[in-house]
């Protein structure tokens, strides 16, 4: 089983109101990615998310990557 434990986590729901900002479905997002559309839904439901999705994701919002980490110290 992996240590999930060590894994970065990102704010959903904050990527949740920048896609509505720009009036985006999640389709939307994972073409302006430049990823698969299930990539964006698995990492929308915290079902996988790696910071390489993370980073693509957050670029094509237009935000830096740091805007929806989770820091270690909120989640404990």
């Amino acid at each position: 089983m992996l240590d999930t434990s060590r894994r970065p986590q990102f704010d959903v729901a904050k990527m949740h109101d920048d896609m509505a900002l720009k009036g985006w479905l999640p389709i939307d997002l994972a073409r302006a990615a430049g990823v698969a559309d299930m990539t964006v839904y698995r990492f929308l439901s915290r079902e996988a998310q790696t910071a390489k999705t993370a980073k693509k994701l957050a670029d094509a919002l237009g935000y830096s990557l740091r805007r929806y980490l989770i820091s270690a110290k909120a989640v404990a």
